[in-house]
């Protein structure tokens, strides 16, 4: 069989309410079956959803469907392996593929074929217009993408370059294996930020997202992935501080919103005084929280 040119990868633990509206804007999309295919990997225990799924299945046979007991990110890559075509695509079970995303995907693949560039999409988080930018070093696009590399939703490789990768993941971070997944093609001379709109995410409600710990994550975890990046001379010092500073801008916003606003929060926020120290101490996340409050108010005082 010919390859597929795009593979749809979803790991789930299998919530209904959210897989089956995300596999519906799939289908929807005007595009020929046999360009692209949807891989679900399930590591949740939910016996209806097996069900539902396997009777989904029947009239797509480009869905593939597979257990696992990987853990919940690492599912992410499991999905990977389980990939035939040549792009590889990254689809959160939360994130609906808006009209045309998906012959988006399949025409990039063949614009591309040749050269094949590290493609991220940030879909409009960026604060830049909504188009694409290209970069001719990873050490532009480390600084440019700054700490959404540590969101799976933009992920895409391609499948060539993730055979490369080791088959035991093992050494990969358990919360980011994706951003190792990005950050592993750092010699190529062209990188792709894709800021364009491809997905609308389905409200979140009161289930939950996950329940690691939030701030050991983002202010321990993910920073030390940025470190090391600098330490093999991948970055320079000048892109790991940008990106050390703007993800301390989000981690303000995140205590804003679960200890401030008191948002609802299925993650694990104890952690949050074991992140001092490492890389931001308690006095740099209050200044982080009063500069993103200032921000908030100038932004209202301008009617934006």
């Amino acid at each position: 069989m010919n390859k597929p040119l795009v593979s749809l990868c979803i790991p789930t633990n299998g919530v209904i309410e959210w897989v089956f509206p995300v596999l519906d804007s799939i289908y929807k999309q005007e595009c020929f079956d046999e360009l692209f295919e949807v891989i679900i990997t399930d590591n949740g225990n939910n016996k209806e959803f097996e069900k539902q799924i396997l009777l989904y299945k029947k009239n797509h046979p480009n869905l593939y469907y597979y257990q696992t007991d990987a853990l919940p990110f690492i599912n992410e890559i499991e999905s990977y392996k389980r990939a035939r075509g040549h792009l590889i695509k990254f689809v959160n079970h939360r994130t609906l593929l808006v009209n045309g995303a998906l012959n988006q995907l399949v025409n990039l693949v063949k614009d591309n074929f040749e050269k094949k560039p590290v493609i991220y999409f940030s879909n409009g988080v960026l604060e830049k217009e909504y188009k694409i930018f290209e970069y001719n070093s990873f050490d532009e696009f480390v600084k440019n993408l700054s700490y959404w590399s540590s969101w799976s939703t933009g992920m895409t490789i391609w499948k060539e370059d993730f055979d490369k990768l080791p088959k035991d993941v093992s050494t990969f971070n358990e919360l980011f294996p994706h951003t190792n997944v990005l950050f592993a093609e750092r010699d190529r001379n062209q990188y792709l930020i894709d800021n364009t709109i491809i997905f609308n995410e389905i409200p979140q409600g009161k289930k939950p997202k996950g329940n690691y710990d939030l701030f050991f994550a983002f202010g321990v975890e993910y920073p030390s992935i940025i470190l090391d990046l600098y330490r093999d001379n991948s970055i320079t010092i000048n892109t790991f501080k940008s990106v050390l500073k703007d993800n301390l801008l989000f981690i303000s916003r995140l205590y804003y919103s679960y200890f401030i606003k008191k948002e609802y929060c299925s993650y694990d926020l104890n952690g949050l005084n074991n992140m001092y120290g490492v890389f931001y101490t308690k006095s740099q996340l209050r200044k982080g929280v009063k500069s993103f409050l200032l921000s908030k108010i100038d932004k209202k005082l301008k009617g934006k």
